[in-house]
């Protein structure tokens, strides 16, 4: 099969040929598309000499059952499902997942949400649904969001606007976009007075930060913009909790399985929120499986709003 893969470390990523994947207890898929996600990238930098190889990049898939474990009288061949296959990774023409394997979970694709859809969900709709729900967000609330128009932003804004919470999309440039997903008040992210516009509306500060951009440094400046006791979350491991602490704010660091969504529940619960219609899946760009490092390239330069995709 065809994959974009790291053959032995200190290889660069290529299009490679490699063995379709084979087991006991998994899930074959034939996958059909492939959700480019920025960990996808990070996880190539992680590499080490000990690592599995050849390494297959990607997490996020929609695709179809060649092959189901025994006894599934469920997902079977044929069924069109999605997930995320973190072993064997999604940049390739097969995947397989373990059955019992609770980081690699797998859910049928609804009728009436597609492929392309459904690929475009896992990783960034999961982590917009847990950080949503760890901030405790809910009607009447107010909820800046910086990174308002990437992935898992675009997500954040649309559940966040369905819950009722007023929401502050913070943004590179020109916010039409950002309140098209159902942003109260948009502010670019360069503004000098950042906080003046804030406070300005909210003179005690906002209830919640989900802060998707900002590292470990910039990320201290968000206390400027929240009330004491709100919460704060970051989805790139920027805040430190204890410092926050200190300073009357709750905050959590939500990635990977820190995210109580990663399960077979949370994708059908992202599934159903597209199904009816309270999210929609922003796919900016499909490219070919041929041109996955020219879009891990355009991603990591950032600037892309909404989702990419690689059409296998």
């Amino acid at each position: 099969m065809r994959a974009y893969a790291v053959q032995k470390f200190g290889d660069a990523p290529a299009i490679v040929d490699l063995p379709i994947p084979e087991g006991d207890n998994e899930y074959l898929i034939r996958v059909t598309y492939a959700g480019v996600n920025p960990v996808d990238y990070k996880m190539v930098d992680r590499l080490k000499q000990d690592s599995h190889f050849p390494y297959v990049l990607g997490a996020d898939f929609a695709g179809v059952v060649v092959k189901a474990p025994q006894g599934d009288s469920v997902i079977r061949p044929g069924r069109r499902v999605f997930g995320m296959a973190r072993s064997h990774g999604a940049y390739a023409e097969y995947t397989a997942l373990h059955t019992d394997d609770p980081e690699q979970p797998i859910a049928q694709i609804p009728d009436g949400v597609s492929d392309e859809q459904a690929a475009a969900l896992p990783i960034p709709a999961i982590t917009a649904l847990g950080a949503l729900d760890w901030l405790k967000i809910s009607q009447g609330q107010s909820l800046i969001v910086f990174g308002a128009t990437g992935a898992v932003g675009g997500y954040a804004v649309q559940m966040a606007h369905a819950k009722g919470a007023t929401i502050v999309a913070v943004v590179h440039g020109k916010g039409e976009e950002a309140r098209n997903l159902g942003a109260d008040e948009v502010y670019d992210s360069n503004a000098p007075d950042l906080v003046k516009l804030v406070r300005d509306t909210h003179p005690d500060g906002v209830d919640c930060i989900l802060d998707l951009v900002n590292g470990p440094d910039k990320i201290r400046a968000d206390i400027e913009l929240i009330k004491e006791g709100g919460r704060l979350v970051s989805t790139i491991y920027a805040a430190d909790e204890q410092w926050f602490k200190e300073r009357h704010v709750e905050s959590f660091n939500i990635v990977g399985q820190s995210n109580p969504f990663s399960t077979v529940d949370g994708l059908n619960e992202i599934a159903g929120l597209l199904a009816d219609c309270t999210i929609t899946a922003r796919v900016n760009v499909v490219a070919d499986l041929d041109c996955a490092g020219e879009t891990l390239d355009k991603l990591r330069v950032g600037g892309i709003h909404g989702k990419c995709l690689l059409k296998i």
